[in-house]
């Protein structure tokens, strides 16, 4: 690259590099030094910071401690059957031979299951990664059944 100008106002003259025309010695020659540590200096600290922080200073307390086991077993399954459900559902929406009025089960379930996911995902702390599992599949139930009734799937 060279520094043109053009009428005092400065502008860069960018030419194109073909692979293995480019000297690397004159592009380290030409770069601008900058004050401070360089990129390997901080890295280098960084892994030595890294390395000196163990995971015995991490307190081992679980993330499904606090949680009763069967309200954890009883959200699983839900997630699970909500899961086999949307599949069912698929597959009926897949099958031509299913009217509207066919469908309506599925989306009677699909609004059932939402409604439980919600209650168990409210039992559970915020952050727990169960917490997030049953939105997930709560939010899909609830879109799957909302496009039903709004008629999406009727042709």
């Amino acid at each position: 690259m060279e520094k043109v100008t053009n009428h005092g106002v400065p502008t860069m003259k960018i030419t194109p590099i073909i692979p293995g025309q480019q000297d690397v010695s004159t592009v380290a020659k030409n770069s601008t030094a900058t004050s401070g540590p360089s990129f390997q200096d901080i890295l280098e600290q960084e892994l030595a910071a890294a390395k000196s922080f163990s995971s015995s200073d991490i307190p081992a307390v679980s993330a499904t401690a606090q949680i009763p086991a069967a309200l954890r077993l009883d959200s699983l399954a839900l997630a699970e059957d909500t899961i086999s459900t949307l599949e069912n559902f698929s597959a009926a929406l897949g099958n031509s031979s299913f009217s509207a009025q066919d469908l309506e089960p599925f989306a009677a379930a699909l609004e059932d299951e939402t409604a439980a996911l919600v209650s168990l995902k409210n039992q559970l702390p915020a952050n727990n990664p169960l917490s997030a599992l049953l939105e997930r599949v709560a939010t899909a139930s609830y879109v799957e059944a909302a496009k039903l009734r709004r008629g999406d799937y009727h042709a």
